[in-house]
């Protein structure tokens, strides 16, 4: 039997409320895995789950969306299995569900993305993504924007959700030392979905690329999520 609780958490971790739709599961029986882009690419991402038992492939899911409701109608204990590559079989004790895999070849390719340097590091805790989910509600704006600054005992990181010429929420955080950043825009509205799906993390890092990269880095015991954001390139 599969806790499929474990498989609804890592379709969350990547569909991030509809984001990503077209991905490509791999699995070698002992860890589950999948690389990720969204329609924009401007997000890149990937999840892993250990110690998992899961069938042995490369499964092409074109519509996350579907498969998450479809695992909805069964209870958390179920049978997973895999016909001919081509199909997943879920049951529980009372319910049967098909899912149609698609070819591989269709889902979008992922490119690699290398180590920076230079980067700004924050440590991320729950106070902080609360902080930011309900700033970014309240305001409505879908871009922040990224600052450096001097604090009272270190150097800081500012965020800006809005802009001077409407609503706007500022607060800032502790952060390591690096080259300056003066209002950076990011994409306010992803940034609040990867925050909302990767609650009650043990560890979680946020960094900055003076370049125009944000990276997020969650773990969640066997499961762990990574994310990277470019900067928004028309403002």
């Amino acid at each position: 039997m599969t806790d499929k609780r474990v498989i609804d958490n890592f379709i969350s971790k990547y569909h991030l409320g509809g984001t990503i739709e077209r991905i490509k599961w791999v699995s070698d029986g002992e860890c589950l895995k999948a690389n990720f882009i969204n329609d924009s690419q401007n997000l890149v991402g990937k999840v892993k789950t250990g110690n998992f038992k899961f069938p042995v492939g490369e499964f092409g899911i074109y519509s996350t969306s579907t498969l998450s409701k479809l695992l909805g109608i069964l209870e958390n204990e179920v049978m997973f299995q895999v016909e001919k590559n081509a199909k997943f079989i879920v049951a529980d004790t009372n319910v049967d569900v098909k899912f149609n895999l698609a070819d591989p070849q269709v889902i979008p390719s992922v490119p690699s993305i290398k180590e920076t340097e230079g980067d700004i590091e924050v440590e991320l805790d729950e106070e902080f993504t609360t902080k930011f989910i309900k700033s970014k509600d309240a305001v409505g704006e879908d871009v922040f924007y990224i600052s450096t600054q001097e604090g009272f005992t270190s150097s800081e990181i500012k965020f800006t959700i809005g802009n001077s010429s409407s609503n706007s929420v500022s607060f800032a955080v502790k952060s390591t030392e690096g080259e300056e950043l003066k209002d950076v825009p990011f994409n306010a509205d992803i940034v609040k979905e990867i925050f909302k799906h990767n609650k009650r993390f043990e560890t979680g890092t946020l960094k900055i690329n003076p370049k125009g990269l944000m990276t997020f880095a969650f773990k969640f015991g066997d499961l762990e999520t990574s994310y990277y954001l470019v900067r928004n390139q028309n403002q």
